[in-house]
């Protein structure tokens, strides 16, 4: 068994940040109302449950190089311009000259680690990595 590139080694860090955060953020999110205080769900929290379960997914049919854990791990990648620009200024309640500073920074941020990353995931060594059927 042949180790893992690097940009599948990179994918795997962004994949368990992003899974520490939405743990670390859990509560709040759960807490978080966006229509009304008498709506069963939200928006925001149905959208964390989704990224929630596609992480770890993701992340166990890549530790098992399934093939489908290829195009996992391409969507996941490209999760870092909503979990970076959009999470922040909606879960902390930011003002909104404080929320456009923070898409101003977050937003081009997030797109360089998609980018990156998706950039590492399409070479011929990662995509060969994910082998299993």
């Amino acid at each position: 068994m042949r180790a893992a590139p690097l940009p599948v080694r990179l994918w795997f860090v962004w994949a368990f940040l992003l899974l520490a955060a939405t743990g670390l953020l859990l509560p709040r999110i759960v807490a978080f109302v966006d229509f009304s205080e008498r709506a069963p769900f939200s928006l925001l929290g149905i959208f964390m449950m989704l990224e929630l379960a596609a992480v770890l997914f993701g992340i166990t049919v890549a530790m098992q190089r399934k093939r489908i854990g290829h195009r996992f791990s391409i969507g996941i990648a490209a999760l870092a311009v909503p979990m970076l620009a959009g999470l922040p200024p909606a879960l902390f309640d930011l003002p909104a000259a404080a929320a456009n500073g923070w898409y101003l920074v977050a937003a081009p941020v997030g797109l360089l680690i998609s980018v990156v990353l998706i950039a590492g995931l399409l070479r011929p060594s990662a995509r060969q990595w994910f082998s299993e059927d």
